[in-house]
């Protein structure tokens, strides 16, 4: 390339600026829009090549990773140059459909998946030479994957192992073994799981698989810790009846608490309660006669002998009945057998001192300490009958931190008090120095304006003043004035600038 040629290239960028300026506003438009056009068209036709180039029939290869697994497995299909997608949450990989039996085969003998789940989707690949066996393991790996998959979606649970056990039906039906089945369940930190939700996971796999009863669903965390219901008779009664208890002991220190509260303030009493309760089941059989009442006749005999010395005789046998009265009375289960309460009561209390318009700490009369337990007991039902105890102490509760606590708001809402002082006072000192500032200003502007229409009528008259015909000594003071005039004359405005600012610093 010459010179020549050189120059006429880099003379085109300022050739295509100088057209694009001189032309009209519709060119411009029309060139701007045929350039969208060409790019819009160069980038479709690249995104149809790379989609022709892409196109591949999908297939699942493991669904419901975990994000860690789903990145090892990722990682590992990059290394192997495999083409292969993931869904929106990053939990299901997809590869071509021909790939997937021996990826699957050689991702196995890596140990892969650990969290992925087969459900029924092992079916879409049907075997023709597939054993009845095979048949049956694929078909309890399926459903085992779905009810984990089911599991997962409950609120709480991170990640669910399900283990089913089908015994083969039997012609016998003594020795036909019953089916089971055992949950595994990672529970999301600071979660727990409600009793009445587990129960409902037990029942939702009993459901879920044929011949399966509730009793043989065995539920734990990833702990060992016994999440279902205790199958052992003995122990899930006595389960039941610990439960009673610390509900009914629950519920009555709720009352008397709540109800000390109001009367004396939170957190100025304690309260315990130790029930026990009747779990035995009485029968009793009562009979009562009343022979008083009027008899009722319940069955009568006659009979009739004729002799020649007697005649004849009449014998009659009548059975009444006397009146009774049968009660079959069975007792009832949970009853109250004895309580025994302890409650603690802060001796001291705050009291307003009217001669000082101050609050004050004094001792609580026993008189007063007795109504508060007679308060705590008639609240629980007490029964002194029934071998009910109470104990009572007064003691002085420790205030250290609610006094803390008070010193502490009390030095925020004094802080908070100062910093709106400040914050007001400048407030106003501000808006008095910009009044002030602005004042200045509109000061210093009138007199620069003053200033500078006297400074041009000097000028113009200086500028007709003659001088003088006779000649006398120039002073300093002569001098300079000279040349202030004849800078007025020469440069009124920047004669007038200076003026104005030097008004404006002497001000």
């Amino acid at each position: 390339m010459n010179l020549t040629e050189s120059l006429s290239l880099n003379a085109l960028p300022d050739k295509a600026r100088a057209w694009w300026e001189e032309s009209s506003q519709p060119t411009r438009i029309g060139v701007a829009a045929g350039a969208a056009a060409v790019i819009i068209g160069i980038l479709f036709a690249f995104s149809t090549l790379t989609e022709k180039d892409d196109e591949w029939a999908p297939a699942i290869l493991y669904a419901e990773l975990d994000y860690a697994e789903a990145a090892q497995v990722t990682t590992r299909l990059n290394a192997l140059g495999i083409r292969h997608r993931l869904t929106e949450d990053a939990s299901t990989i997809v590869v071509p459909k021909d790939e997937v039996r021996n990826l699957r085969l050689q991702l196995a003998g890596e140990g892969f998946p650990k969290s992925g789940r087969m459900g029924y989707e092992i079916f879409d690949e049907a075997k023709l030479s597939m054993t009845e066996f095979l048949q049956k393991v694929n078909l309890r790996r399926a459903l085992q994957g779905e009810l984990e998959k089911t599991l997962l979606e409950i609120d709480g649970i991170r990640n669910a192992r399900l283990h089913l056990v089908i015994p083969e039906p039997s012609l016998f039906s003594e020795e036909e073994k019953q089916t089971t089945a055992s949950v595994t369940l990672t529970i999301a930190p600071g979660f727990k799981l409600k009793p009445k939700q587990i129960d409902a996971i037990a029942h939702l796999v009993s459901a879920s698989v044929e011949g399966l009863d509730v009793e043989n669903v065995i539920i734990v965390d990833t702990q060992g810790n016994m999440l279902s219901d205790e199958r052992d008779p003995l122990a899930k009664t006595a389960n039941k009846q610990f439960q009673l208890q610390q509900q009914v002991e629950q519920t009555m220190e709720k009352k008397v608490q709540s109800l000390l509260d109001e009367v004396i303030g939170k957190d100025r009493s304690k309260v315990r309660l130790n029930v026990t309760l009747d779990f035995d089941q009485s029968k009793t059989h009562l009979e009562q006669y009343d022979p008083g009442t009027a008899q009722m006749l319940r069955s009568e005999q006659t009979s009739e002998k004729q002799s020649a010395e007697q005649g004849s005789e009449e014998q009659a046998i009548r059975n009444y009945e006397v009146n009774k009265t049968i009660r079959e009375i069975t007792g009832s289960v949970g009853t109250i057998q004895r309580l025994t309460m302890a409650l603690t009561i802060d001796k001291t209390k705050v009291v307003y001192d009217k001669d000082t318009d101050s609050y004050l700490e004094e001792d609580r009369s026993d008189s007063e300490i007795a109504q508060l337990a007679s308060l705590a007991e008639g609240a629980v039902g007490f029964s002194r009958e029934r071998g009910d105890q109470i104990t009572i102490f007064a003691m002085p509760f420790d205030k250290t931190q609610e006094l803390r606590a008070r010193q502490l708001e009390e030095q925020e809402e004094t802080t908070k008090f100062w910093t709106d002082v400040a914050i007001t006072v400048a407030k106003v000192l501000g808006i008095l120095a910009a009044l002030i500032t602005l004042r200045f200003i509109i000061q210093a502007i009138g007199r620069g304006v003053g200033v500078e229409e006297q400074v041009e009528v000097l000028g113009e008259v200086a500028g007709e003043v003659e001088e003088p015909a006779f000649d006398r000594p120039e002073t300093p003071h002569d001098i300079l004035v000279s040349r202030v005039q004849q800078m007025v004359r020469e440069q009124p405005e920047n004669s007038a600038k200076l003026i104005k600012t030097m008004l404006v610093e002497n001000a």
